[in-house]
């Protein structure tokens, strides 16, 4: 069981990372090399929704988004070839050079790039793969903001990106999510294709806890907040054994390496950010019966020091868990 849990929440997550750098792909791709980038971004983004298991349906629906946001830009060459220009100053970071283009044209900030997002979202970068670094442009990502782009409009996956962007600070996502719900946004939107993801679980799988704790006082609560603890057990706890080579046998149960582990300062490290997020669910009134699935690893591991943080978050221990641990240890 446990394996299966893992590995579904480590497949949707790679999914949702993947889905949303492809999309971003094609901000930066417009350049004066439009027609042959596009043609490659199209290619590629066509070879990649073909490797994730989404229906025939669902790829077809994202490819017929992107081709209509190219068209819409081609009716105008002259905006679009500065919409060019304007998308590589943003890249790069340059502001005067932003500022040219848009007092030119000003109506630039209302483009969409692709689909799902406008030039806010060339201000950010994602990795894929663990060689690679999250990138966020604050200052250029507040000048578009100034000069009137509309901080959130229609554009659902704008608020993802920023919640999956580990350059963007908890502080900076709040402060942005606010101003998004002031701009109409819904708190209780999912992601664009993939609806098994919402804001508040998002902004708690990203360890944004101020920004988690906004969206679910002022939000409705979504089908797939009260599960979440679930989430943390194998989708955190689980795969950080697994990373660091210290799986846990079937059923549950804790190995020689895997204790070992648990008593090391990066183990205390991780663990003191799921019981950040923890105490944001606890306190938005989240479901502790799923609670039980974490308790049975802390038990495992013999983590007694765990087992009271729990306690002093509220949580009933069941069956005595961390009593018995006490007696094992007593006198060492």
């Amino acid at each position: 069981m446990a394996n299966s849990f893992k590995n579904s929440y480590f497949y949707i997550s790679y999914i949702r990372r993947v889905f949303l750098s492809l999309l971003l792909c094609f901000s930066f791709g417009l350049t004066d090399e439009f027609d042959a980038t596009w043609i490659e971004n199209w290619q590629k983004a066509s070879e990649i929704l073909d490797s994730l298991k989404i229906s025939k349906k669902q790829k077809e629906d994202i490819l017929n988004s992107i081709k209509n946001s190219i068209k819409a830009l081609k009716e105008n060459e002259n905006e679009l070839k500065e919409l060019e220009t304007l998308s590589l100053c943003v890249k790069n970071g340059d502001i005067e050079c932003a500022k040219k283009s848009i007092e030119k044209y000003p109506k630039l900030l209302s483009y969409k790039l692709h689909p799902y997002g406008s030039l806010l979202t060339v201000t950010l970068n994602m990795k894929i793969d663990k060689t690679k670094v999250d990138f966020f442009d604050e200052k250029m990502f507040d000048f578009l903001v100034s000069k009137g782009h509309r901080i959130y409009g229609d554009d659902n996956m704008l608020p993802f990106l920023l919640l999956l962007n580990e350059a963007v600070s908890d502080e900076k996502c709040l402060e942005i999510i606010k101003k998004m719900r002031d701009d109409g946004m819904d708190l209780g939107i999912t992601m664009p294709h993939l609806e098994n993801i919402s804001l508040d679980t998002e902004a708690l799988d990203n360890y944004k806890p101020k920004t988690a704790a906004y969206i679910l006082k002022n939000g409705q609560k979504s089908q797939f907040f009260n599960a979440y603890p679930l989430k943390i057990a194998y989708g955190h706890i689980m795969v950080f054994f697994t990373e660091n080579n210290a799986s846990f046998e079937k059923e549950l149960k804790a190995t020689p390496k895997s204790i070992e582990l648990s008593k090391s300062e990066k183990y205390k490290k991780f663990i003191d950010r799921e019981f950040e997020v923890l105490k944001v669910y606890l306190e938005a009134n989240g479901d502790e019966k799923f609670i039980a699935e974490i308790e049975k690893i802390f038990t495992e591991l013999n983590d007694k020091e765990s087992l009271e943080k729990l306690e002093k978050l509220g949580y009933k221990l069941k069956k005595d868990n961390l009593e018995n641990i006490r007696r094992q240890n007593f006198g060492k």
